[in-house]
């Protein structure tokens, strides 16, 4: 997502730290990390049938939307409030949570599934 937002990320320039592989690498296991949490979270949810939660795609789907909603929407939104970020940047960081959220759900949806 970084690719797509790095123009963006030039017109606040002191917001940033230098980038490099070790920076990739480190956000990139929190994505992971993230999504095996969510992955967790979502196997209780499934496994104790809560609410609107435990049926099937649907289910994982509102269970991902609602982590995010819970989560990452207002972290985010406040972040963009305190820190100096491009709207797109912002934009951006919250598709790249919601896809992390999505596709969590929806993985272990179809792994407990089997």
């Amino acid at each position: 997502m970084g690719v797509i937002l790095h123009r963006y990320q030039r017109e606040t320039p002191e917001t940033w730290r230098p980038e490099g592989s070790r920076i990739y690498f480190a956000a990139s296991l929190l994505h992971i990390l993230a999504a095996f949490g969510i992955a967790c979270l979502f196997t209780l949810v499934v496994r104790f049938k809560v609410g609107i939660f435990a049926v099937g795609l649907q289910g994982s789907f509102y269970f991902a939307i609602c982590i995010w909603g819970a989560l990452a929407l207002p972290i985010l939104l406040e972040s963009a409030i305190f820190v100096r970020l491009h709207r797109f940047v912002v934009v951006g960081r919250l598709l790249d949570w919601l896809t992390t959220s999505v596709l969590a759900c929806i993985i272990i949806w179809w792994w407990l599934g089997r």
